[in-house]
């Protein structure tokens, strides 16, 4: 990583070539200069910073309490297919299907000690969309816009199924969830977050 100094002397040395090519007063360009290695000094301190303390935010979560063992219920079914079931704990199950922005605004905000939560999406990232053009022309890492299902889920003791919700009992408080390769089964739940989102409707139109 590179020094604040460092930083600066880079913004300066960039400023003194700019006014030597041109042959214009070199004062603007100092100023511009200054602008710019402030700017990449703060970008520097605050990515550092963020960086060590979610890293001790990860770390301190690797001793919680892991999430029940999700398995299939020996013996149990619902319309014909086997019931998922996890170690009762006393708290209402919450199930939340997505993981987009809708999915996530809700796990990040929930009480871990009211809900055993569980989530289900057949992608296991979350995609912060507004940096997708940064991440395109290289002004940040395409990891850097990535946040896994995963993670976000262990902060607050969840469970996260892969898969694809293709059916809702609602009378039943049952979920029909299919994983490629593995078949369907259904999931109880208490409560029920639908964060699925939306599809374009493109008209027919080609490359949209």
């Amino acid at each position: 990583m590179f020094r604040a100094s460092t930083m600066l002397r880079v913004a300066r040395l960039g400023a003194r070539q700019m006014s030597t090519a041109t042959g214009r007063p070199n004062g603007s360009y100092r100023r511009f200069g200054r602008t710019i290695g402030t700017w990449m000094v703060g970008t520097a301190v605050l990515a550092s910073a963020g960086y060590y303390v979610g890293k001790d935010e990860i770390d301190a979560f690797d001793h919680e309490e892991p999430a029940s063992e999700l398995h299939l219920s020996p013996g149990k079914q619902f319309k014909g297919l086997p019931i998922i079931e996890a170690e009762s704990t006393g708290r209402e199950r919450l199930v939340v299907l997505g993981s987009g922005w809708g999915a996530v605004a809700v796990l990040k905000t929930l009480d871990r000690d009211k809900y055993d939560v569980i989530v289900v999406s057949p992608d296991n990232y979350f995609i912060f969309t507004p940096l997708l053009p940064s991440a395109t022309v290289g002004t940040v890492e395409f990891r850097s816009v990535l946040e896994g299902i995963r993670r976000i889920t262990k902060r607050i003791r969840g469970a996260y199924v892969e898969a694809s919700a293709v059916d809702v009992d609602f009378e039943a408080k049952c979920v029909l969830i299919e994983k490629p390769g593995e078949g369907r089964a259904w999931l109880p739940y208490d409560r029920l977050v639908v964060g699925v989102g939306a599809q374009s409707i493109t008209r027919g139109t080609s490359g949209l």
